[in-house]
């Protein structure tokens, strides 16, 4: 489960102090598939680098489970990350010098270790399946078009089959036949358990969540859906 307990984050920009977030509380629970959609610049974005770990509030709590994530040392903060987040980030995060099967894998070696390669393998081929890249798995990151790299990303962040999978606006790149396939992967990662907390400005990709909360000026201005 994931608590976020009236979180406020602030930040300079030139002369001026941008009210990032402005008190934002929210449960997220296990097996929950939430979506906050608002306009660019809102806050969204920082607030899913809130419940990565990856900033941290001036004020307020962000609970995972057990962990107090703005309590805990960067490199404990770094472990919990790793261990229960699969995480979008609105860039690609690959790196250039390694094909994309080199990419995910390296990523899911990083997780599990000496775990068995055929787990490795048979996630593999689901998300093949799912996204529709065997085509880019030889490929380097620097030749591939924007929704490739996009696809690439979202598998890299996937492959480790993570309990929490938290995606800052992952259709950014995507075409339509490509964000329905996004779509069914959500629905399908979250009919296994999944836990999924999607950011966005696209309602036909927000639309498949249980609960959608809009997002303004840093702050949840209301609920509009709730399954």
């Amino acid at each position: 489960m994931i608590r976020i307990i009236d979180i406020h984050i602030s930040y300079k920009e030139k002369e001026n102090i941008i009210n990032a977030l402005r008190g934002v509380s929210l449960d997220i629970n296990e097996g929950d598939y939430t979506a906050l959609i608002g306009p660019a610049g809102s806050g969204k974005s920082t607030l899913l680098g809130a419940i990565a770990g990856v900033i941290s509030p001036d004020k307020g709590d962000i609970f995972l489970n057990k962990y107090r994530l703005n309590k805990l040392s960067r490199r404990k903060c770094a472990f919990v990350r790793a261990q229960f987040y699969g995480i979008i980030f609105q860039f690609s995060e690959l790196i250039n010098r390694f094909t994309i099967e080199e990419n995910l894998y390296f990523a899911w070696y990083a997780a599990h270790k000496r775990k068995n390669i055929e787990e490795y393998k048979n996630r593999l081929t689901y998300l093949i399946n799912m996204l529709k890249i065997d085509n880019i798995l030889s490929v380097y990151p620097t030749k591939l078009s924007g929704g490739q790299m996009q696809k690439a990303a979202i598998a890299r962040a996937l492959i480790k089959d993570s309990s929490i999978i938290l995606a800052d606006e992952p259709s950014g790149d995507l075409d339509p036949e490509n964000i329905e396939l996004l779509k069914a992967l959500f629905l399908e990662e979250n009919s296994r358990g999944k836990t999924i907390f999607l950011v966005t400005h696209d309602m036909q990709l927000a639309f498949d969540a249980k609960t959608i909360y809009e997002f303004k000026d840093g702050k949840i201005h209301g609920i509009v859906k709730h399954d």
